[in-house]
């Protein structure tokens, strides 16, 4: 383990490379919503969307015993039954819905909490986290959260791992976009295995994740490198510490 990387980032298709992979600690994952979201690879209908969580999540519950999913409103039902419904919620008006300024994401929660009472992680436990001034949401997402169709803020997945997941245990994220959870994983202390189909979110999501390895070293310097790797056929082989891809200028 010493030697492992804490960053495997994949380019391809989840539903090939997880078979591939071995058991982790937690999936963390925000995947497509079925609202037709302009995504370069995707295809973002709702018919779409029941076919991919009916073919996604039975992998998912193979591979971590604690899976949580971030969805829409409209969209909680389409997924299997969770063990319970945790709430993101902000106080601006950033995003507007079907019934006014939307102020929340569910968060799917599958398994078993983490052990103890009063605060985990010191983070309150609780199933509603805040994100204070809405920072990320909607027309106030960063220059980096606009590269992607639908990113979620850095902020609230910070939230995420440190509510949900322990330091130093392995966090898949299936559908990566653009690295936002990887980011958080790396800046709190977590391992981090990020899939994405899509070339371009891809590339952003290696660069975002290589920059915050390199402001805030949490891990040994000797394990402290990106490993990217691809489907058959794809571009990406490997990197080096430096997080610069073999063959890349």
């Amino acid at each position: 383990m010493a030697d492992e990387p804490t960053v495997k980032l994949y380019l391809g298709d989840c539903l090939d490379i997880l078979p591939t992979l071995g058991k982790v600690d937690a999936v963390v994952t925000d995947p497509p919503y079925g609202l037709s979201f302009p995504y370069h690879s995707y295809v973002d209908s709702r018919f779409n969307l029941i076919r991919l969580i009916r073919l996604v999540m039975p992998l998912l519950h193979e591979m971590a015993d604690n899976v949580f999913v971030l969805c829409g409103p409209s969209q909680i039902t389409l997924y299997p039954e969770p063990d319970w419904v945790a709430a993101i919620t902000w106080n601006t008006t950033g995003s507007f819905g079907k019934y006014g300024y939307s102020q929340w994401t569910p968060l799917l929660c599958y398994g078993s909490d983490l052990d103890g009472f009063g605060n985990v992680n010191n983070v309150m436990k609780t199933d509603t986290l805040t994100i204070n001034g809405g920072a990320g949401v909607g027309f106030q997402r960063t220059k980096d959260e606009k590269e992607h169709s639908c990113p979620k803020p850095l902020n609230m997945m910070q939230m995420i791992a440190n509510r949900f997941t322990l330091p130093g245990c392995t966090v898949l994220d299936p559908f990566m976009g653009s690295g936002t959870t990887g980011v958080a994983c790396v800046r709190t202390g977590r391992r981090f295995i990020g899939i994405e189909i899509d070339e371009d979110y891809f590339k952003i999501a290696q660069k975002r994740i290589a920059e915050a390895q390199a402001q805030l070293p949490l891990f040994p310097p000797s394990n402290n490198g990106l490993h990217l790797t691809a489907a058959p056929g794809g571009l990406w082989n490997n990197v080096d510490d430096s997080g610069a891809a073999a063959g890349e200028p």
